[in-house]
């Protein structure tokens, strides 16, 4: 996941800010996260996408896993140039 986060970061429109939380290290942390990203249920790995404070875009688990980090980045690329312009 991360190396797909990193690959995404090389394109015009990007999210204003950046920030990760750890599940199973900080559990605060993590359970605040967590309201923000609902409905979606509790996933890790995940990858969230805010705009103006609204939960525009999520990748779940079973988003994440098998794919490689092209998909992953092209998929958040696709994000940000909707939302991040």
């Amino acid at each position: 996941m991360r190396p797909g986060v990193k690959l995404s970061l090389n394109n015009d429109a990007l999210p204003a800010g950046l920030a990760t939380v750890f599940a199973g290290v900080d559990g605060e942390a993590t359970a605040q996260a967590r309201k923000y990203f609902l409905p979606y249920p509790p996933s890790s790995p995940s990858i969230a996408l805010f705009q103006d404070g609204k939960l525009v875009h999520f990748l779940e688990r079973h988003h994440i896993e098998g794919a490689s980090a092209v998909m992953i980045a092209e998929n958040l690329v696709e994000a940000y140039n909707q939302y991040c312009q």
